[in-house]
This record gives structure tokens, sequence and C-alpha cells, in this order.
């Protein structure tokens, strides 16, 4: 289901960049989080928003606008540390403001799939983190309702390792790791990995 559009950005251009790259022209354009949070907008609103804008925007308003719209944050210098902060206060995805036309789209897709969007790395360490607090696969009651791969496959999850990893860890190729991952995604109702851990610790 589509959701309504709000590109936050101190930048005309920048919001021009957006709305070309994704047909947005009609979304409602803010300056900063503040009037985002003092808008009526529709709960569950995608925001597209410009993270160079933001330097005074507290912690209060950051969680305040996560937990009403489902907030992309987009950083014209990303790294990880900020990236990580703006996920675990809220954020559905964390990527560059300037990324290609067809880069955005995917992020944007996957978001209003109802998916999350971060970086490799950060997916590693928020995995990993995540996956610390999950018991292993053979006493645990997420593993029963898997097969005997599917669990080695989230267990080597569980330590942060991207899919050609796990492949070389399990000696299976990267294709079936993907379609091991599928069927894990399908039995659990969620659309990526991140979800998938949150998900299994309860996060």
């Amino acid at each position: 289901m589509s959701h309504p559009v709000i590109l936050i950005t101190a930048s005309p251009a920048l919001a021009d960049y957006w709305a070309d790259s994704l047909g947005l022209q009609d979304a409602l354009r803010l300056t900063d989080l503040a009037a985002l949070n003092r808008q009526a907008v529709p709960a569950d609103s995608l925001v597209l928003l410009d993270l160079a804008g933001q330097p005074q925007a507290s912690k209060a308003d950051i969680q305040q606008a996560c937990r009403h719209c489902r907030v992309v944050a987009l950083s014209s210098l990303p790294a990880d540390e900020e990236g990580l902060y703006w996920l675990q206060n809220g954020a559905v995805a964390y990527a560059h403001a300037m990324s290609t036309g067809d880069l955005l789209q995917q992020v944007f897709d996957t978001v209003q799939a109802g998916g999350t969007w971060v970086g490799r790395s950060i997916m590693q360490q928020l995995c990993a983190r995540f996956g610390s607090r999950l018991p292993s696969a053979p006493v645990s009651d997420w593993a029963s309702k898997l097969s005997e791969r599917e669990a080695a496959v989230v267990d080597a999850l569980r330590q942060g390792r991207a899919n050609k990893e796990i492949a070389r860890q399990l000696d299976i190729s990267e294709r079936t790791v993907k379609a091991h991952l599928t069927s894990v995604f399908q039995k659990f109702g969620v659309e990526d990995r991140l979800q998938l851990l949150l998900k299994l610790t309860g996060g």
C-alpha cells in the first residue's frame, strides 16, 4: 500500500532531485523535523529526511517523528555511527542523500513494502548485536520451525555474517543462502534479516 510522502530538507535543489528521481512532484515539502512534528500528517507517512538540515533536532523530536512516520534518513556524508544512531531511534532506512535515482528507487520500494534499508556494514553490525541475544539453533524455539540447513543459515546470520561468508562457512552457494533466507523470511512473516532477528529476539 502506498503512503503519503513528505520531503524534509532546507535545500530546494535536493528536494527537486528526490522528487524527480522518484516521481514525487506532489509530495509535501517541509524544512525540518520540528515542522513535521507540528503538522497533522497521516500516520505511517513516508518521510525522506535530509540529515544535513537537522543539526538542532533533539532526540525527542527524532523519536516522535520515527514513531509516527516511516523515516528514511539520508546523509550527505554517510557514516556507520550516524546510521546506527538514527536506526536505533526508529528510522527505517539510512542511505546517501545523493544516491543515484535507481538506488533511491530501491530504498523507496523496500521501505514502501515494509522493509528496512541500511548499508552492508551497518546491517552486519546490527545483526551481530541483535543476534547475540538469540539462543543458538539446537535448543531454541525458533529453530523448530526451520529445516536444519535454514537454522544453520540463521545461526550464521546471528554472528553478523554476510551472504558470501555464510556460503563459505556452510559450503553452499550464495544463491542457496538467498533461497534459504527467503524461505525463513516467509515462515516468520518478515521482509529482511534485521526484521527477522528483531522478531526472534522480541526486539
